[in-house]
């Protein structure tokens, strides 16, 4: 739903709301996670997040996948036309993640 025309949040939670009261109308078990990578993990250090989230019972391919979405990410500043070496990215999410 994120960046997606004609889709917006409101959107999103109306199809999560009709998924969830489907699943549960089928007396079947509903178990959600809500991630806030935008605000709650501006800062946090990568590594530190993996570990408490494998600690908490996050593991396998979801783990994998974190890991692999936050990892290799590098970064580069221009001061006065000069470009910077570039610094591996080791906190904070990618700008503009629809996470």
């Amino acid at each position: 739903f994120g960046f997606l025309k004609s889709k917006s949040t409101t959107s999103q939670l109306l199809q999560v709301l009709h998924d969830i009261g489907n699943k549960l109308d089928n007396k079947c078990q509903v178990n959600t996670l809500y991630l806030d990578f935008a605000k709650a993990f501006d800062k946090v250090n990568h590594e530190l997040l993996l570990l408490k989230l494998k600690r908490l019972g996050i593991s396998g391919n979801l783990l994998s996948w974190l890991r692999d979405y936050l990892s290799g990410r590098y970064q580069r500043v221009k001061v006065l036309g000069e470009i910077s070496n570039p610094l591996p990215v080791l906190s904070g999410v990618p700008q503009g993640s629809i996470l």
